[in-house]
Formats: C-alpha cells, sequence, structure tokens
C-alpha cells in the first residue's frame, strides 16, 4: 500500500506501507509521515482531510488527530472524486501497472 499528503506548499514523500492498514498503523503513519510535514506547512494553522475509511474515523485517530491540534474537514459519504489525491492516485497508475505489475 502507498500512502502520501500534499499541501499548497509541498508533497509527503511516498511512503509504502506493509501489510493491512487499521487504525495503530494509520497512527503511526500520520505520525511519521504527516506530522512533521505538518508542521513545515502550516504550523498551527493547517487543515487535513482524508476520506471515511474506518481508520480514519476510528476514536483513536481522532483523539491522536485532535492532540495534534489538526482540524479534519468534514467529508460527505460516498464522494472519492471530491479528495484531490484520487487525481494523483489516477496520474500515478498508468505508470506502475505500464508493465503489468
Amino acid at each position: 500500500m502507498a500512502w502520501t499528503a500534499f499541501g499548497f506548499s509541498g508533497q509527503v514523500g511516498l511512503a509504502f506501507l506493509d501489510g493491512r492498514q487499521n487504525y495503530p498503523k494509520y497512527v503511526e503513519t500520520l505520525e511519521k509521515y504527516l506530522m512533521p510535514f505538518a508542521g513545515n506547512i502550516g504550523g498551527r494553522n493547517w487543515k487535513y482531510q482524508h476520506d471515511n475509511a474506518p481508520i480514519h474515523t476510528s476514536s483513536a485517530t481522532k483523539y491522536y488527530l485532535n492532540s495534534k491540534n489538526a482540524t479534519v474537514i468534514e467529508w460527505p459519504p460516498m464522494s472519492p472524486d471530491l479528495n484531490p489525491i484520487e487525481n494523483v492516485w489516477g496520474i500515478m497508475s498508468p505508470n506502475v501497472y505500464e508493465n503489468g505489475g
């Protein structure tokens, strides 16, 4: 699985994650990859957007993001087309799978 984030002033490096993701692994990913990036781009005034996947909406994830003073943008159900990262994955997919992989 691959994970990344981006903002107006840059992006987090692409992270390749092992195994099936759950909320403890997701919180670990946020801590390792998002938080250093977030501090550099917005200081205290930044917003985070993720979809309504169960690992994103778990109480542990919400608690973690709240403890980091992250403002999470509410996400309408069943609306992947509103997620800007989907455009990035759409651009990357042909390159990833060009050799049948």
